[in-house]
């Protein structure tokens, strides 16, 4: 049974936040014990389906089609980023941001945990979709302080980059993490206020220190 409280995001601005998109998509999350729960209203473009992907299914490199995205990130900038498709695939992945002496590079931390499963669905009706997914507690670093919603749709020129919070820079990155907005993850979602890592986490951290 979900919790009563709700929140709303509104992918409402292109990504370098120059423009207000009229018909935007709308993330609404809230708290499933101690798991959270996504539901999805988006306009849908009729883009191309995924080929070969599987409605449920994870799919690789989901962002070359159209796609609703969502990033959480803790103050140790590690970070999970979801995606969901129209065609019911998603997309799990476990980031962190990694600094040397005169640079940082995000890196991707899945190795054998790549395609994390997910309960997902999604449905199409005219020129709307709608998804509802159910993400576990422990896919989430400690602690989440920030946040960030994206849709992306068309292709080629017509490529579309639409964001919840601005990342304006040279080109569309969503990983400009400095430029999320602040979300406190534990006032809807409480296992998130936990100061240690999910076995998961513990695995992909200690797998990248090797």
């Amino acid at each position: 049974m979900l919790d009563k409280k709700e929140i709303e995001l509104e992918v409402g601005l292109s990504w370098d936040g120059e423009e207000k998109i009229e018909n935007s998509a709308k993330i609404f999350l809230s708290a499933s014990g101690d798991d959270l729960a996504v539901r999805l209203v988006a306009p849908y473009y009729g883009d191309l389906a995924p080929p070969g992907g599987q409605p449920g299914e994870p799919y690789s490199n989901l962002w070359d089609y159209e796609v609703v995205e969502l990033f959480f990130l803790n103050d140790a900038e590690e970070y999970l980023e979801l995606e969901f498709g129209p065609h019911a695939q998603h997309l799990v992945l476990l980031l962190k941001t990694r600094c040397w002496v005169h640079r940082c590079e995000r890196v991707m931390l899945q190795h054998k945990w790549q395609k994390l499963p997910l309960q997902y669905t999604a449905e199409i009706q005219g020129h709307v979709w709608t998804g509802s997914a159910i993400i576990p507690g422990s896919y989430f670093p400690p602690i989440c302080t920030k946040i960030n919603g994206y849709a992306i749709h068309g292709t080629g020129n017509n490529r579309k980059y639409e964001a919840v919070f601005e990342v304006a820079g040279p080109q569309p990155d969503f990983h400009r993490i400095h430029k999320f907005g602040a979300f406190n993850l534990a006032d809807i979602l409480v296992s998130n206020s936990r100061s240690d890592h999910s076995k998961i986490w513990e695995g992909v951290l200690s797998e990248d220190d090797k």
